[in-house]
C-alpha cells in the first residue's frame, strides 16, 4: 500500500469470548462470554471500573492473550495471534528512550519495507499527529502529550484496519487529556479506520464513540450499549450530554 493510501476500515465481531486464568487459588474468570460487533469505521467506546476486564478484552482483540473460549472474526475471518491489522496503544507511550521520536515511529513499519517508503511514511504519521519538527527529539525531550502522539504514530505506520486503545490518555493531565481526544478523533476522520477505545472515564467515552459499551465488573460482562446521536464536537454541558451520562452512571451508583 502506498503512503497515505486510505486504509480499508475492518469489522470486528466476537462470539462467546470469554477468558478464565488459572491462579494458586483457582480459575479466576476475568471475563465472561461477550457477543460484540463493531462495524467497519466505527468508533467503539468502552466504558467500566478498573478491574472489569476491559483490557483483558482489548488484548484478546489485539492477539497479545488467547481468549479461552469463543471466536473473534475480523471481516468475517478468523483471528488468531498478532498481525498487523490490529494496532494498539497502551496507557504509557512505551517509547525506547535510546532512539529519536523518528525512530520510535519508524520502528512499527511493517517488516520489509524499503527505507524511502518508511521514511515517507514516518514523516506523513508525525505530521499527522502534530510532530513535525520533533523528528530527532529523544523521549525524554517531549511532554506527555507528545510521546502519546509519537506512541499514535507509531501504532498508525503499519496502516492498520483496526485501532485499539487501552486508555491511552489515563496518565496526561485534564487539559491535555481533552487536547488528545480531539487529537485522536481529528485522525480517526483522517485515516478511517476502525476505533476500540477502553476507558474509565465517562465523559471520555461519550465525547469520543459512535456507541459506548457499559462493562459490569468482573467477570466483565456487557450490560449495556448506548448509541450517542449527538453531533460532533459534543458539548459536555449540554442537556442531552448529561442525560446519557446519568444513563451510564446509574449502572455503577
Amino acid at each position: 500500500m502506498a503512503p497515505g493510501a486510505p486504509v480499508s476500515a475492518a469489522g470486528l465481531r466476537l462470539k462467546g469470548v470469554f477468558k478464565t486464568y488459572d491462579t494458586a487459588g483457582g480459575p479466576l474468570k476475568a471475563l465472561a462470554p461477550v457477543d460484540l460487533k463493531i462495524a467497519p469505521g466505527e468508533f467503539v467506546t468502552l466504558v467500566g471500573e478498573s478491574g472489569c476486564g476491559k483490557s483483558t478484552l482489548l488484548r484478546l482483540l489485539a492477539g497479545l492473550e488467547k481468549p479461552t473460549g469463543g471466536e473473534m472474526e475480523l471481516d468475517g475471518k478468523i483471528l488468531s495471534g498478532t498481525d498487523l491489522s490490529r494496532g494498539m496503544v497502551f496507557q504509557e507511550p512505551r517509547l525506547f528512550p535510546w532512539m529519536t521520536t523518528e525512530q520510535n515511529v519508524a520502528f512499527g513499519c511493517a517488516s520489509g519495507t524499503a527505507a524511502e517508503e518508511a521514511a515517507q511514511t514516518v514523516r506523513r504519521h508525525l505530521e499527522l499527529v502534530g510532530l513535525s519538527g520533533f523528528e530527532k527529539a529523544y523521549p525524554y525531550q517531549l511532554s506527555g502529550g507528545m510521546q502519546q502522539r509519537a506512541a499514535i504514530a507509531r501504532a498508525l505506520v503499519a496502516r492498520p484496519r483496526v485501532l485499539l486503545l487501552d486508555e491511552p490518555f489515563g496518565a496526561l493531565d485534564a487539559l491535555t487529556r481533552v487536547r488528545m481526544q480531539q487529537e485522536i478523533l481529528r485522525i480517526w476522520r483522517a485515516e478511517k479506520m476502525t476505533m476500540l477505545l477502553v476507558t474509565h472515564d465517562i465523559d471520555e467515552a461519550l465525547s469520543l464513540g459512535d456507541r459506548v459499551l457499559v462493562m459490569g465488573p468482573r467477570p466483565g460482562a456487557i450490560r449495556q450499549t448506548l448509541p450517542v446521536k449527538l453531533s460532533r464536537p459534543r458539548d459536555r454541558n449540554g442537556a442531552a450530554f448529561a442525560k446519557l451520562r446519568q444513563k451510564i452512571q446509574a449502572e455503577f451508583f
